[in-house]
This record gives structure tokens, sequence and C-alpha cells, in this order.
């Protein structure tokens, strides 16, 4: 409990938390503006209401999410520097306590912006469409499961960003290294299976972090993994790199 109030204490205290806060959520308004914006007519087909204010059409990564992650790599940079971390350890001296405190606080905050983020881009999207929109939102079918899915993504991010983070000292070099890999490095790499790779062993490409976790998003077949499975490999993912970020930070020299 003394870590988990450590780090509330922390987040109510530093004022980049707050603004880290109100720009996911700017960001995922924006994205949303501009998804509404991109339709004719108010999304009819079963789920699309939901999928706009998540991940926009075709259940790509959203930049909500890809802050999310760079935001939780850079939150390592301070406390787990050399000249920080003696301080640290002397108000937290069992290491395993203070990470696991770290992880349920980052989860709770990254719940409550997910949780937000859908009300405001509803709103957003409401205010385009008219408030027919609402109802598509939060009750047509398969409506529920996006939207958890959506809060489920963003908390799976945060905690993935977090082992990368302790791991790697919240590297800005790593942060960049997350957010490239939805956006350029699992693309390519598709690709490049398709072109090189036998059909039969072109699989693996649908477990990569991203690839497997937006299929929490996806409202069709798409020839990709199953939202649960998705749900389950980006776990696995998550998971890893916590699990790898408590070998390092206990074996880490203050």
């Amino acid at each position: 409990m003394s870590a988990i109030r450590y780090e509330l204490a922390r987040l109510r205290t530093v004022r980049t938390t707050w603004l880290a806060a109100f720009g996911v959520l700017a960001l995922g308004a924006a994205a949303t503006w501009v998804e509404a914006r991109d339709f004719n007519a108010v999304p009819a087909r079963a789920g699309e209401a939901a999928q706009l204010i998540t991940s926009g059409a075709g259940a790509s990564t959203p930049l909500a999410v890809m802050a999310v992650v760079f935001l939780a790599v850079r939150s390592c940079t301070r406390e787990h520097r050399a000249v920080s971390l003696p301080s640290l350890l002397i108000a937290l001296p069992r290491r395993t306590r203070s990470l696991v405190g770290k992880a349920l606080v980052t989860a709770l905050v990254a719940a409550g912006v997910a949780v937000a983020g859908l009300v405001v881009n509803a709103s957003v999207a409401a205010a385009e469409f008219g408030p027919g929109f609402q109802s598509l939102v939060w009750d047509q079918v398969p409506a529920p499961r996006l939207l958890a899915g959506y809060v489920g993504y963003v908390v799976l991010a945060a905690l993935f960003g977090l082992g990368v983070g302790v791991v790697t000292r919240g590297s800005a070099a790593a942060a960049v290294a997350l957010v490239a890999l939805p956006l350029a490095v699992e693309p390519l790499a598709a690709r490049a299976a398709e072109l090189a790779v036998p059909a039969p062993y072109r699989d693996w490409v649908r477990y990569l972090p991203f690839n497997a976790a937006d299929r929490m998003l996806a409202i069709g077949g798409g020839g990709g993994l199953s939202p649960t499975a998705g749900a389950l490999t980006f776990g696995a993912w998550t998971l890893a790199a916590l699990l790898l970020a408590v070998v390092v930070f206990a074996r880490r020299d203050a």
C-alpha cells in the first residue's frame, strides 16, 4: 500500500501528469473529429460508430495509444536515473513491491484516461453527426465489446510501455522505437513477409504486439486474430515486458 500511496502522491503533485492526460484526450478528440469529417453520413454498419471513437475506420492503432506508450516509457526517466534511484529506494526499499505499485497506479490512470477519452470522443462525433450518434456508440452490437477492448488496449499499452521504460531507464530512443512499431516496423515486416516468406509461414506477423492488439478493436474477420486472441497475445507481450522489468530493476545498481 505504501508503494501505491507514494505513486498516487507523486502523480497528484507533478504537473506533467495532468498535462500528459489532457494531451492524450486532445489527441484522441482531434483524431475522432478528422475521422468523423471523412464520413459522408452517420455510421450505420454494426459497431462502426464505436470503432469511429476508438480507432477510426479499419481498426488501426489509435493515436491515443501511441501517446500513452510513449508517455509510459518516458515516465521512468527521472526516477530511474543513477542520480535519482537512491532516493526512490530510500522511500521504497522493496524493489518488487515498488514496481508492482507503480504498475497498479499506471493501470488505474490509463483506465481513467481511456474512459474519459471515450466520453470526449463520443461528444466530438455527436457534435458532427447529431444526438442520434450517441445511441449508436453505446448500444449497437458489438459496441460494448469494442469499448471494453479500447480500455483494455490502453491499459495494456501503458503497462507495456512501463515495462520497457523501466528496462531502458525511460530512454527517449526506446519510446520512439515503440511508437515506430505500429507506424512503420510492423507494417514493413508484414509486407516483407508477404514478398519473401511462403504463405504457410506468414502467420507470425499476426502475433507482433500492435498487430495483435489492433484486433481488439476489429469488427470483422479481416484475416487476423480474433479479438480475444489479440488481447491474449498483447497481454503476453505486456507480461513479458513487466517480468523483464522486475528482473532488471531487482539487479540494478542504485
